[in-house]
């Protein structure tokens, strides 16, 4: 089942980020939205042809997420296929960023899960995060 994270960043996904969304029948017991590739969906010789809606998210049961899948696979960054972490992030990194952040503080990344940790948090970190003592501090 679907997160409330991943829901919520799907949804601004679909709404600011991807072109021409259309949301199609069931597909495995979930919603199934293509649109315009937004990688290689400019190339064509046509304008019919551009408008074509090559991808799709389509929701994978084992990895318990979403999955961007392109048909035309005319770019390198459309040529494999990228869970909803990955799609965020290469469509907009700093929206990339706070998904991951926000998955970190409900405990739903790194080892098992299909979410890497956001920068600045491998470990414990003492970085920007207030946890160092600075010099000047009283002790």
């Amino acid at each position: 089942m679907e997160s409330l994270i991943d829901q919520r960043y799907r949804l601004k996904l679909l709404e600011y980020y991807l072109d021409s969304v259309k949301e199609d029948p069931l597909y495995k017991g979930m919603p199934k939205w293509r649109f315009i590739c937004p990688f290689c969906g400019g190339i064509g010789s046509t304008e019919a042809k551009r408008k074509k809606r090559r991808a799709a998210l389509l929701w994978d049961p084992r990895q318990h997420s979403w999955v961007f899948h392109c048909s035309y696979k005319k770019s390198s960054e459309c040529f494999d296929g990228k869970n909803l972490g990955n799609l965020i992030s290469a469509l907009n990194p700093a929206l990339g960023e706070a998904y991951k952040r926000d998955r970190w503080h409900s405990g739903t990344v790194g080892k098992g899960h299909n979410c890497r940790a956001p920068q600045g948090v491998v470990g414990i970190t003492t970085g920007s995060y207030g946890l160092r003592r600075s010099s000047s501090a009283p002790v």
